[in-house]
């Protein structure tokens, strides 16, 4: 694997680890933060279950 291709692959996990947090924590109790954390230390997919089995936000 060459320096691009890793850069590459940083840079999809990280933006895959912010849509994760910005379109599904911010309507969850988690939040975007903690949604990030389990993103960035778990995985994408790892992040994404913690944060859809997360309670939602109740409705005003």
């Amino acid at each position: 694997m060459n320096n691009y291709t890793l850069i590459a692959v940083i840079v999809i996990y990280i933006v895959l680890t912010h849509l994760i947090a910005k379109y599904i924590g911010e309507k969850r109790e988690i939040g975007y933060g903690k949604s990030v954390f389990w993103s960035l230390f778990g995985s994408p997919i790892i992040g994404s279950i913690t944060t859809i089995l997360s309670k939602k936000k109740p409705t005003q």
